[in-house]
């Protein structure tokens, strides 16, 4: 394994690393990541990191970056707007891997509020024939709802304190039904907006996987809740569900679990051997 940080982009403002594999790469793809929120280019709890260098063992090249403005990259320019900006980003870090290890088609793994960059950088550019979007947006289904209350009502059991903090959920969950009519579901979006979003980076093929964690009272918890949600709006979705996995991956096994995930999809043969460190 070869990792290399450097500076790239037509201002030499972007700064990320490249892992290469020892051996040539794999030519079917190169794996793109960048920035997960504001976290640094290493993602939460150093994850990027540790799925590289796994991958790299695989013979799969990748590329994590900071986008402008982001850990160690410079600002972005004033002259064009946040979104043309990222896409942007991404599409100069596809040049920068391609240059690297000569992978032409690209994987785009969209981490929380990276998964609306992820599909606007896919829809721009033709390179990119898979993203995975991870815990970027709520699927809320009936029997979701259900479960969430038992787990909390497992949790809290009965007495004065479980109560009173049953009479606030209540009151919050009434609240929300309230704003929903409104049209303010509170960051959720409705199938058919979410359907929209996706649906054109179907129609140009782009394998698109869909992935939640389930711990810690999630909103979403149980494995086919994003199946249902969706239904047949969008045909092809590919969905996944890591039910002791929390948003963040806080422990180590929570990390290893999710990097066996993106092994065992990212690569057609499966897992492998290997630990995260």
């Amino acid at each position: 394994m070869r990792e290399t940080t450097l500076a790239f982009g037509s201002d030499r403002g972007l700064i990320g690393t490249v892992c290469l594999p020892d051996v040539p790469a794999r030519a079917d793809f190169g794996l793109v990541l960048f920035n997960a929120g504001v976290v640094h280019r290493v993602g939460p709890h150093r994850i990027y990191v540790k799925l590289a260098r796994e991958l790299a063992s695989r013979g799969v090249a990748s590329i994590r970056f900071d986008l402008h403005g982001l850990g160690d990259s410079l600002r972005g320019s004033a002259s064009i707007g946040h979104t043309e900006q990222v896409v942007d980003d991404l599409r100069r870090a596809m040049d920068e891997l391609q240059r690297q290890s000569g992978v032409s088609r690209f994987t785009l793994l969209g981490f929380c509020s990276g998964v609306p960059q992820s599909r606007d950088a896919a829809l721009a550019d033709s390179r990119v024939d898979h993203v995975i979007l991870y815990d970027g947006f709520n699927v809320p289904t009936r029997r979701a709802r259900v479960r969430y209350l038992a787990q909390r009502l497992r949790a809290h059991g009965l007495g004065v304190e479980a109560a009173r903090l049953w009479l606030r959920r209540l009151a919050e969950h009434f609240a929300t039904r309230v704003r929903g009519r409104s049209g303010d579901l509170r960051g959720a979006e409705g199938v058919d907006k979410l359907a929209a979003a996706l649906r054109p980076l179907r129609d140009r093929g782009v394998r698109v996987t869909v992935l939640h964690s389930g711990a810690d009272f999630s909103s979403v918890n149980y494995p086919a809740q994003a199946a249902e949600f969706f239904g047949s709006t969008v045909p092809g979705l590919r969905f996944g569900f890591l039910p002791d996995v929390d948003h963040v991956l806080t422990s180590r096994q929570a990390q290893r679990r999710y990097v066996d995930w993106m092994l065992a999809t990212l690569l057609a043969d499966g897992v492998e051997g290997g630990r995260a460190r």
